[in-house]
């Protein structure tokens, strides 16, 4: 008996190690290699002759290799990986491979529609995950290795002189521009050698800051088989800014949208004049950001009854960010006014999921327990400790609902509200600016918004000395993702306009209440009025008051 008992356990022993060394892709862990797009959104699928990223454990050797020279193998140090869809089976390319991820490019035959991908390590075998493969999903590489944030994209001087964008080194105006991409569509030639430069028979287009760029080439790199390289010049009448959006489409695929800087000269450093924020985020030092914000909002999809309210929040964030010519704040980098950014992300960005690019929490700075809001209207209130989105201070601080237990608006007059910040930071008092509300008639008419045509949303500014946000948010319960568009108008313009490459990422609502929702929200943002603060702990911050009106939509 013992005998039998000690081989068993030799052989589940056995079994269990075996187990553990064979590759595991992780859930949801297959993506485009330069968006990173969350899976199940509408510019998540992976296109044939693109560069795809795999996620997961023992994928790969535990030093990492990449390939150097052509052409390329189907097995590179022991992976291999397998694309199946019923009886046709490719193989695709590894062009990089470690334990936990492998880049590999999609052959431009991969069968379309849905298929499954499989790892193969040294004779062992991952367990399927499933795949969309499309003819064109354009993915823009970014210095974050993100997809969001400053994009890779070169300046042209000359042929030996092109720089990388960045805060310190913008294009101008008519510069011709390199961007790095991968996912424009598949190439007549094989994947496993060589590119050969010529341009796509693809409808391929570039926008900077909204603004169509002329394009001068649009095809593979010859450097690197799957990796795109999309040349054009920038707008004549493109917008100046630390972070104007950039983003492609290629067939029917809109990419990520990434950022760029542009100023009046080749080279120099950007401006964002509208901004007060771009100064204090880029520099290496102990910043704090505080943000007050009166919302009225209405819910009315998915639910008997419509439910209205007006809420005042409080958030704040102390933290040290390091100096860099790529810095970006998802929060408060904002686009040129006239653009919008598009953000994407895995989780409910509504319920807490920070978007890309939010600053770790290891950068937090302790401000104590809670802040103080002071005010002679209504009372005050306790801003205590969060960790989500962004390790800081938040709480709702005044509501006309009854039930949420915070007591009344408290903000009625903004200039006699104070921040009281006391602790390891040390004594501040921070006295937040005004901001006028605005009209918005068709508020609560608006229902839907189409993704496939431009949609026009119309207000009344009351404030001619500040610029005006759209945010658009929505979250996907099935995907569990979530895409976030942002818009600035200048002062005194009463219009947006979404077009359909701005909303072509945007997840359809579900036609049932499965947890999915998406909100739209006008705000004045007097950015230019933004107040500075300071505290012994501090090297600078600012604060900032908006009032917002939010409304539920359908997206279609």
């Amino acid at each position: 008996m013992f005998v039998r008992v000690a081989l068993l356990a030799c052989l589940a022993a056995s079994a269990l190690a075996q187990l553990s060394l064979q590759p595991v892709i992780t859930y949801r862990g297959v993506l485009n290699a330069a968006s990173l797009a969350p899976p199940g959104l509408p510019n998540a699928a992976l296109a044939r002759g693109g560069v795809f990223t795999i996620f997961g454990t023992n994928l790969g050797p535990a030093s990492p290799s990449t390939v150097t020279a052509f052409p390329l193998t189907p097995t590179f140090s022991g992976v291999n990986i397998s694309v199946t869809q019923g009886g046709t089976s490719v193989s695709a390319i590894p062009i990089f491979v470690s334990q936990a991820q492998i880049n590999a490019i999609l052959p431009s035959n991969a069968p379309l529609g849905t298929a499954s991908v499989r790892v193969g390590f040294n004779g062992r075998v991952s367990a399927p995950v499933a795949i969309e493969i499309v003819e064109n999903a354009p993915g823009i590489f970014a210095i974050s290795s993100g997809g969001f944030g400053p994009a890779v994209v070169q300046n042209f001087n000359t042929q030996t002189d092109q720089p990388v964008n960045s805060l310190d080194s913008s294009a101008a105006r008519g510069q011709a521009i390199t961007i790095w991409a991968t996912g424009l569509g598949r190439v007549p030639f094989p994947d496993n050698v060589a590119p050969t430069a010529q341009n796509l028979d693809i409808p391929i287009s570039v926008t900077i800051g909204e603004r169509e760029a002329p394009r001068l080439y649009a095809g593979r790199s010859p450097c690197c088989s799957g990796v795109d390289q999309i040349v054009v010049r920038v707008p004549d009448d493109a917008p100046l800014g630390c972070y104007v959006p950039l983003r492609v489409r290629s067939g029917t695929g809109v990419s990520n949208t990434v950022t760029m800087a542009i100023s009046t000269g080749s080279g120099a450093k950007c401006a964002d004049g509208f901004n007060p924020f771009t100064n204090l985020i880029r520099s290496a030092r102990r910043q704090g950001l505080i943000l007050l914000e009166r919302i009225q909002s209405q819910i009315d999809t998915h639910i008997a009854t419509v439910e209205q309210n007006t809420f005042e929040s409080a958030r704040a964030y102390f933290l040290t960010r390091d100096a860099s010519p790529f810095t970006f704040d998802p929060q408060f980098s904002y686009p040129p006014p006239g653009s919008c950014m598009v953000q994407q992300t895995t989780g409910n960005a509504m319920r807490g999921a920070p978007l890309r690019g939010t600053p770790a929490a290891s950068t937090a700075l302790d401000a104590g327990t809670s802040l103080r809001l002071s005010t002679p209207f209504n009372g005050s209130a306790d801003i205590g400790r969060v960790p989500a989105p962004q390790s800081g201070y938040g709480a709702v601080v005044g509501s006309l609902r009854a039930g949420d237990g915070v007591g009344l608006l408290k903000l009625d007059f903004p200039n006699a509200a104070t921040i009281g910040l006391s602790g390891p930071l040390g004594d501040a008092v921070v006295q937040p600016n005004a901001a006028n509300l605005f009209a918005w008639a068709g508020r609560s008419t608006l229902e839907r918004l189409r993704r496939d045509v431009a949609q026009r949303i119309s207000f009344t500014p009351n404030d001619f000395g500040a610029p005006t946000e759209l945010s658009l948010v929505a979250y996907s319960a099935t995907h569990n993702a979530t895409t976030a568009i942002s818009c600035l108008a200048a002062p005194g313009v009463d219009t947006f306009v979404l077009t359909p490459d701005l909303l072509a990422n945007l997840p359809p609502s579900a036609n049932l209440p499965d947890g999915s929702l998406a909100l739209l929200g006008i705000g004045v943002v007097p950015l230019s009025r933004a107040v500075p603060f300071s505290a012994p702990g501090l090297d600078g911050g600012l604060a900032m008051f908006s009032q917002w009106q939010t409304k539920s939509v359908y997206i279609q």
